[in-house]
């Protein structure tokens, strides 16, 4: 018998989630075990950071998680199922991905959405820009670090 493709971002998820429970799920995804209730009913949709974290653990795209097509990776017909590092990782171009965290950020219906992805395409479109915001990210969890009592 056949597995149907799943119809909703809920079903999707629901499937993606495999034979880990919802309270395993939700720890996987540093979120509360309701959460994933809600999103496998698709009462709620995950934020982009949420969606991001499922994506990242299961190998699928954004894309496909949202809308059930994947038109950004090789293996798209197998969203999931992929061993290692996912197709998707493997064959994305900057553009790719930035078009696909675009995609996923116009959810948000946010009005600083399109300024946020013309800041990260200019970003990304600059080596020398990247390496400086990622040493200011290492000296911000350096300096932010909280002092250990003794």
């Amino acid at each position: 018998m056949r597995k149907k493709k799943p119809k909703t971002p809920g079903e999707r998820i629901r499937s993606l989630r495999g034979d880990l429970t919802q309270v395993e799920f939700a720890d996987v995804l540093r979120i509360k075990q309701p959460m994933v209730s809600r999103y496998e009913a698709d009462r709620e949709t995950p934020s982009p950071r949420i969606l991001l974290r499922i994506a990242q653990h299961s190998g699928a795209s954004i894309e496909w998680l949202l809308t059930g097509k994947d038109t950004l990776s090789v293996n798209a017909s197998k969203p999931g199922k992929r061993k290692g590092r996912s197709a998707a990782k493997r064959y994305m171009t900057t553009q790719d991905l930035l078009e696909s965290a675009a995609a996923g950020l116009g959810y948000t219906m946010r009005p600083e959405t399109r300024e946020f992805v013309k800041m990260m395409k200019d970003l990304f479109s600059s080596s020398d820009r990247m390496q400086k915001v990622l040493e200011y990210n290492r000296y911000l969890k350096f300096v932010d670090k909280p002092k250990s009592k003794k």
